[in-house]
């Protein structure tokens, strides 16, 4: 991605969630994005945490030239793979217990595949001039843990985020009911601005196979809108097609915001 990369977040979060402080810019290469790293590994003080853990280092990608204004993209979870988890117990990591990385492996050079979709995303959002920040609500995950967003952590950080940008022309696009549903909670508060759609992931191309039929019929009452997307009913629900109406839901979201039309 041809952008510019900060952590303007990550120095308060880590005090909050009691980890050790890590330097990205050291731990995750230059900050063009250049440097693939192997995982990142540090230490939690945290009681009520179950170790091994994932956390996910919020960050900002500003595109080269004037930003028309800041998208925040609101996910769910730093999710962590079996090997993850194995793999910090090795011996050599005895005295650690949180894996670090950013949302969607954003530090990597190389995508992974399951990552793909993601990027094909922000990299068009960038090249329309937008900076995005990208974050989870769930700021600390592990094996057993009911991912359910907390009022008396989850929340509160990430209503911190959004005081960092208060001062900047904001949208936020929630990924997924429990980013949503944590939105809706703040929202009763701060009378947001935000667009709800289905998680990206792979294991949620029903819901967006569903949320661009019901366009079809609903909104667009145009069956050919379905139609450009699938040419019959056994047709998949790939990553184009996920990132092409993601991206132009957003787009829509944020032109109308801009242009004053009630949403």
């Amino acid at each position: 991605m041809n952008s510019k990369i900060s952590y303007p977040t990550w120095k308060e979060i880590s005090k909050k969630l009691a980890v050790q402080y890590v330097d990205p810019y050291k731990e995750f290469g230059d900050k063009s994005l250049t440097k693939e790293n192997d995982p990142i590994y540090s230490v939690i003080n945290n009681n009520e945490v179950e170790t091994p853990c994932g956390v996910d280092i919020p960050l900002l990608l500003k595109p080269n030239g004037e930003s028309k204004g800041l998208i925040v993209i609101l996910g769910e979870s730093p999710l962590r793979s079996p090997k993850d988890l194995n793999d910090i117990k090795a011996s050599c990591n005895a005295h650690k217990n949180v894996i670090l990385g950013t949302p969607y492996a954003l530090h990597l050079s190389k995508t992974p595949p399951k990552c793909g979709v993601y990027r094909k995303i922000f990299n068009v959002l960038l090249k329309e001039g937008y900076s995005l920040y990208i974050t989870d609500i769930v700021k600390v995950w592990w094996k057993n843990k009911k991912l359910v967003p907390t009022e008396d952590l989850d929340i509160p950080i990430f209503k911190m985020e959004l005081d960092t940008f208060k001062d900047r022309k904001t949208f936020i696009v929630a990924w997924g009911k429990k980013a949503e549903n944590a939105l809706m909670k703040i929202d009763k508060e701060r009378n947001l601005k935000m667009l709800s759609l289905p998680h990206p992931s792979s294991q949620n191309r029903d819901s967006w196979k569903l949320n661009i039929l019901e366009k079809a019929v609903f909104v667009k009452k145009d069956i050919s809108y379905a139609m450009d997307f699938y040419k019959d009913q056994e047709a998949p629900t790939t990553d184009e097609i996920v990132a092409k109406v993601a991206i132009g839901e957003i787009i829509s979201f944020v032109d109308n915001i801009t242009s004053g039309v009630p949403l």
